[in-house]
Order: C-alpha cells, then sequence, then structure tokens
C-alpha cells in the first residue's frame, strides 16, 4: 500500500529542519548583518552616535545574543524564559546605572528589528517564505514587547535605588558642609567626584519654617515632615530659574531638615519669588546669598539663629530676614557667632564706607525727619531725602520703619565699637 502524503493545514507551522537550514544561512551573514544593526542604530538614535569602545563592544555583545536568540526561538517555534527575562531586566539596570536614556535604549531594539527584516528582504527572500517571514516577525515582536516590558521594570527599579542613594549622599553631603565635617578642599572635590557632581563656586542659602498658628509672624517648633515641606516646596519653585544657567554637573538645588528647621541650598534665588513663596505658604525664612563651602556653617547657624529669635515685630517688615537682619540678631542676643565687625557690612552694603551716608544717616536716626537732619547737617533736606533713597535703592531698607532704623543704629554702633 502507498503512503498518502497528507499536506500541513493552512496555517501551520513549516517543518522545523526547514527553519534550521534558513537559520543557518542567515548566521553565516551575522557580522554584516549586527554591523548593519549598529550602522543604523548610531544614525537613527543620538545618544548612541558617541559612545566609547567598551560600550560599543557592550551593544554589539547585546545585538548578537538578541540576533541569535530570536533565530533560535522562531525555529523551534519557542517563547521566552525566565533567564531570557533575567537578562533583559539586567540590560535595563545597567542602562539605569550608566545613565543611557530609556527611551533611547528601548528605540534601539525597534531600530535593530527595522534593519533586521530589511536585511531578510534584501538577502534571503529565496530561503524564507511568506509564511516563515509572517512567524519571524510573530516571534520578534513577541520578544520586542517582552523584552521591553523587562528593560523598562529593570531600569526603573534600579533607577529609584540609585536616585535615592544619591539623593540620600547629597543630603549628607548638605549636612556635613552645614557642619563644618567638609572642610577640606580635597577631600571635598573627591566627595564630589564620586556622586559626579560640583558645587557652584558660591551659592544661595535658606532656612525656612511654617509660621506659628498663634502668631503668624513667629517661626513654628515644627517637626521634620512640616520642615521637610517648606524645604521642598521653595527648593523646587526656585530652582526651575537656577537648572537653566548650570553647568552639566552643576548642583543647582538642595535641600534637608536640621535643627528642626528646612535647609536649601540653590545656586541663584530670585529674592522677590522667594518672598511671595514665603508670603503665600505662611513660611518664615532667612537668606543668606554668596555662601561657600567655607562660610556655610557659620552662615546656617546665624541662620537657624535668627530665624528662632527675631521677634514677631520684625517680621512684620522682614517675612525674609537677609543677612543684615541676623548680624544684627546675632549681635544684640549674643550668640557665639556675632562679629561687631560684620554688622555694618551686611546692613549698610556697599554704602558701609561712604562718610556721607552715615552722617545722614546718623543724623536722620537721631532728628525728627529730613529738615531737622538737613538743619545738623548743614546741607538742604532735599540733600538728605537724595542721599536716603540712594541708602534705601543700596540695602532694600526704610530707615523710617522701626526695625530698619534699630538695624542702622546698631551697624553705626558696632562698626565705632
Amino acid at each position: 500500500m502507498t503512503k498518502k502524503t497528507v499536506p500541513p493545514a493552512q496555517g501551520a507551522s513549516p517543518p522545523v529542519a526547514d527553519r534550521r537550514g534558513a537559520v543557518a544561512r542567515i548566521l553565516a551573514d551575522e557580522t554584516g548583518m549586527v554591523d548593519a544593526f549598529m550602522a543604523a542604530i548610531a544614525r537613527e538614535i543620538p545618544a548612541y552616535a558617541n559612545l566609547d569602545a567598551r560600550q560599543l563592544e557592550e551593544v554589539r555583545s547585546i545585538i548578537v545574543w538578541t540576533l541569535r536568540r530570536v533565530l533560535e526561538l522562531w525555529s523551534v517555534d519557542g517563547a521566552l524564559g525566565p533567564e531570557d527575562i533575567r537578562m533583559f531586566r539586567g540590560v535595563g539596570a545597567v542602562r539605569a546605572r550608566d545613565a543611557r536614556p530609556l527611551a533611547a535604549v528601548l528605540r534601539a531594539y525597534r531600530v535593530a528589528a527595522l534593519a533586521f527584516f530589511d536585511r531578510i528582504g534584501e538577502r534571503f527572500a529565496d530561503a524564507v517564505s511568506v509564511r516563515d517571514l509572517s512567524a519571524l516577525a510573530r516571534v520578534w515582536l513577541t520578544v520586542l514587547d517582552q523584552s521591553s516590558e523587562a528593560i523598562f521594570d529593570g531600569y526603573e527599579s534600579t533607577g529609584r535605588v540609585l536616585s535615592e542613594d544619591r539623593e540620600r549622599s547629597l543630603r549628607e553631603l548638605l549636612t556635613d558642609l552645614l557642619l563644618g565635617r567638609q572642610s577640606h578642599a580635597g577631600t571635598l572635590r573627591a566627595r564630589l567626584r564620586e556622586l559626579d557632581a560640583e558645587l557652584p563656586s558660591s551659592f544661595d542659602l535658606m532656612v525656612v519654617s511654617p509660621a506659628s498658628p498663634a502668631a503668624p509672624a513667629a517661626p513654628a517648633a515644627t517637626g521634620p515632615d512640616q520642615a521637610e515641606r517648606a524645604a521642598a516646596l521653595v527648593t523646587a519653585a526656585l530652582d526651575a530659574r537656577a537648572a537653566g544657567e548650570a553647568a552639566e554637573l552643576e548642583l543647582t538645588s538642595l535641600h534637608t531638615v536640621m535643627d528642626g528647621v528646612g535647609v536649601a541650598l540653590v545656586k541663584a534665588v530670585d529674592v522677590t519669588l522667594l518672598d511671595r513663596l514665603v508670603t503665600g505658604h505662611d513660611l518664615t525664612g532667612a537668606l543668606l546669598t554668596g555662601v561657600t563651602a567655607a562660610t556655610a556653617p557659620r552662615d546656617h547657624r546665624i541662620a537657624v539663629h535668627g530665624l528662632r529669635h527675631a521677634s514677631p515685630l520684625v517680621r512684620t517688615e522682614r517675612r525674609v530676614l537677609d543677612r543684615g537682619d541676623l548680624e544684627v540678631v546675632a549681635l544684640v542676643t549674643g550668640h557665639p557667632d556675632a562679629d561687631p565687625g560684620r554688622v555694618a557690612e551686611a546692613v549698610l552694603g556697599p554704602l558701609a564706607h561712604d562718610a556721607d551716608t552715615r552722617r545722614t544717616l546718623d543724623a536722620v536716626i537721631y532728628s525728627d525727619g529730613a529738615p531737622a537732619a538737613a538743619a545738623r547737617l548743614h546741607v538742604h533736606p532735599q540733600t538728605v531725602r537724595y542721599r536716603l533713597r540712594r541708602l534705601a535703592a543700596a540695602t532694600g531698607r526704610d530707615p523710617r520703619t522701626p526695625w530698619n532704623r534699630f538695624a542702622f543704629q546698631t551697624a553705626l554702633l558696632a562698626s565705632n565699637s
């Protein structure tokens, strides 16, 4: 009896032996095919165009492995297993560590897939039937879908860990700076290199706290969560301005909680925006500009002290205390960091050594209005008013208000001591 040959049912997979032959032919062209993949990826994805030799070799090895695995699965009608998923998840984790953009990583696999099918169409049309090509596309798309999910998961989970670790390390660095533990410049540079970061040559230091419900102008006794929220709020708002002006690795902002208040380092604070934030969110704050790693410990100490000891009446005039306010508070309350020599510079600013300004200010403080001060100085009242306007423009202080008058008077007395 003659054995009857039964043709495969429509849609059934071709014999495995047929696909193994096609796989062997395709792999004989592996080097050229992978070269085409690499060229397409470098051409289409900017993040891959400037990789170094080690990174390129790593990309190439992953492409080779993926190509061989897709062809193997196609030849046996197989599917990715747990080990394959772990491998792709590991790829995502490594890409997170070297900070390659996730979108670029996932796109590289899609670009490689297009290059693969272009190459198949050009060189192996005679070895791969339409049905084989359909099955191959199905396998590759399935691998692409599963590998993308695994890479995404590995990238995101590792990225979260790295971000948390780096954020924690940066906060520890800020704490050490403020406590004076990071005083040696060489040690600080080495630590910043480890964190792949740079500090600005100088920065602005803010101390912020929610205002007390009982006394809106006074600092509250707050918990760490409230202090953290206050610091995070002003940092997030103010950092948007600094970020566009920073070098690639430069830290534009850091924040933490110390001594029960929020502390934030920002490259460049917009004072008007800070004042609106503090007022709008019922905060109290202190701002020190021109802070360096060397001056940060003292600046931090007088800022926290000033925030706690400035009276509510001061806060009616100065919701955000500046260096002059803080130096005055430190001096009159006997803080260990108080320095009479710093007070005049901090309060009077660029006019600290202007004799006319100092004489005019002294006369105004001890006289009743500009005419009386002018008579004391033997000048026209308009001259006095002009000098006061110049003083207000240079310092941001109006000597007619109680706290500013006191700050000016303290600065004059301290500079004569």
